[in-house]
């Protein structure tokens, strides 16, 4: 018999959820707070980081690699850089707005509404940092003390997650944008 995250026994709860693979970007170059004059919550993307998420989404669009579910933070940055990766990838669905992806929560909470897509085999996460360094180490089942670095533009694949039952993914790969970019 296995047993969940807190612990309660679970019997064939993962018949019910396949393990999903979960995509972690985090958003584009933003505008500064203090040049720009504006509020952290209000920053959009710069034009160099609207183009390197462009880049992200060419290099998806090529490798065929196309979620079922697209989620963000609701903070405008990040909204944008989901945007765009949708747009660019012909996304079909309507990009979803977490406040679980926005600056603060814990990764327990993203990892509750990942359980809740039980059909999900591909999901991709759009927020920042240092949240999303902390879900890649959740997901990976590598404990709070692990050190993740997820630069701005940057991606994570998490594969073989098993939300249902707490099992954690592995760490496929985690590449930076320029990476990416020489990928395409």
């Amino acid at each position: 018999m296995a047993r969940n995250r807190a612990g309660n026994s679970i019997i064939f709860l993962s018949l019910l959820q396949t393990p999903m693979d979960v995509l972690i970007l985090r958003h584009g170059k933003a505008g500064k707070r203090v040049t720009d004059g504006m509020a952290d919550g209000d920053r959009l993307l710069t034009p160099k980081g609207a183009k390197e998420i462009r880049g992200v989404a060419r290099w998806m669009a090529k490798a065929g690699i196309s979620p079922g579910v697209i989620a963000t933070s609701p903070l405008p940055r990040a909204r944008e850089t989901a945007e765009i990766v949708a747009n660019g990838i012909s996304f079909e669905g309507e990009v979803a707005r977490w406040d679980e992806l926005g600056p603060g929560p814990d990764p327990e909470t993203v990892a509750d509404r990942l359980a809740g897509l039980p059909e999900a085999t591909l999901v991709l996460l759009v927020g920042h940092e240092p949240q999303l360094s902390g879900l890649v180490a959740h997901l990976a089942g590598a404990g709070a003390g692990a050190r993740i670095a997820l630069g701005k533009g940057g991606m994570a694949m998490i594969q073989r997650y098993d939300p249902a039952s707490g099992i954690s993914g592995e760490l496929a790969w985690l590449l930076t944008p320029d990476q990416i970019r020489d990928m395409t």
